[in-house]
């Protein structure tokens, strides 16, 4: 894996916990809550880690998929269990785990998406990517090509289910769409895309200025998205081009941030490990962030501020180091093993 898609995963993980550990400094809107945007960059990364294999055309559908199951379903399955233990009473909470259990939590309310571990509302959209990407690189054989005509579809898609959804409190076929593929898939194909671009170019010498230039461009970009989040409060934007795509417009704008450090940061670094590290912890993040405030508010130790950030902030990182190594890890590597079997 290339470093810099380590150091931005964690980046991004840890961007997405701050942005929900907002309360600690303020109950006001601020540029914090603009970081859930960093959503969009995990799927900036899914679309470029697997931009290879699609852009090959050739996947062995069997050994892919015991990978996939195995790179995130265990310690999903843990994270779920740990939560169920201190989510409230509700008529509801047994059917909403079994939903849970098949990624069918964003099907039919935003009360159950959001029950467990708000977070979670992703992982359907990736798995569903997951399944997309055979039929993606069967796509690819013959005409590279057709990545662009599928992002010219998506975003047309993205257009027409903006237009005939609902109220997000009286979901239709829509909302439930764009909850899932059908709504992200314009930033899984601007990092595939995002990819092909690198391929091209890797080999060839990018002077430092240039790549100053791009972070600078970049970074302009992503300010004035944060801006016209605060302005419009992200929920009331209501022009359609902005409401349509207005996540496209931060996909982009970090995927052209994460360009020049594609070439900045290099395999052998003495900040490697760094990196690597960063990578490690980003799903654990990405799961347990959202528990740890759980679990002290059940033993009444209620934190506020920069300590109460720093502690949960600390706690997440620890439990994740050790979900990491007893389970993440190890189910990584079963899955590898196993389908080498095939």
């Amino acid at each position: 894996m290339h470093p810099a898609i380590e150091l931005f995963r964690g980046i991004a993980a840890l961007m997405v916990l701050t942005f929900h550990y907002t309360y600690f400094f303020t109950s006001e809107l601020s540029f914090l809550n603009f970081l859930q945007t960093c959503v969009y960059l995990f799927f900036i990364i899914s679309g470029f880690v697997f931009a290879p294999l699609i852009l090959s055309g050739n996947i062995s559908i069997k050994p892919y998929l015991i990978r996939r199951f195995f790179r995130i379903y265990p310690l999903y399955l843990i994270s779920l269990l740990l939560y169920y233990g201190f989510a409230p009473d509700d008529p509801q909470k047994f059917t909403y785990f079994i939903n849970h259990l098949f990624f069918l939590q964003t099907t039919n309310s935003i009360q159950e998406a959001m029950f467990f571990n708000g977070v979670t509302w992703t992982l359907p959209i990736e798995v569903e990517y997951y399944l997309l990407v055979p039929f993606l690189a069967l796509l690819t054989v013959r005409n590279i090509n057709t990545i662009y005509i599928a992002l010219i579809l998506a975003i047309v898609l993205k257009a027409i289910l903006i237009i005939t959804s609902t109220d997000i409190l009286n979901l239709n076929l829509s909302n439930i769409l764009s909850f899932h593929l059908p709504g992200f898939i314009i930033e899984f194909m601007v990092g595939i895309i995002l990819y092909n671009i690198y391929v091209k170019y890797k080999d060839k010498q990018i002077s430092i200025i240039f790549n100053i230039l791009i972070i600078i461009i970049a970074i302009t970009l992503i300010y004035g998205l944060g801006l016209l989040y605060l302005l419009h409060e992200y929920e009331e934007i209501t022009n359609l081009l902005m409401k349509s795509y207005f996540r496209f417009w931060c996909a982009i704008s970090y995927a052209i941030l994460l360009f020049p450090f594609l070439f900045i940061i290099k395999s052998k670094s003495i900040f490697n490990n760094v990196y690597i590290f960063m990578g490690n912890i980003s799903y654990g993040v990405y799961l347990f962030h959202m528990l740890i405030p759980k679990v002290l508010n059940h033993f009444d130790y209620n934190l506020t501020g920069f300590i109460g950030y720093f502690i949960c902030l600390i706690l997440t990182v620890i439990l994740t180091l050790i979900t990491y190594y007893l389970i993440e890890n190890p189910a990584r590597i079963f899955g590898r093993k196993l389908s080498n079997q095939f």
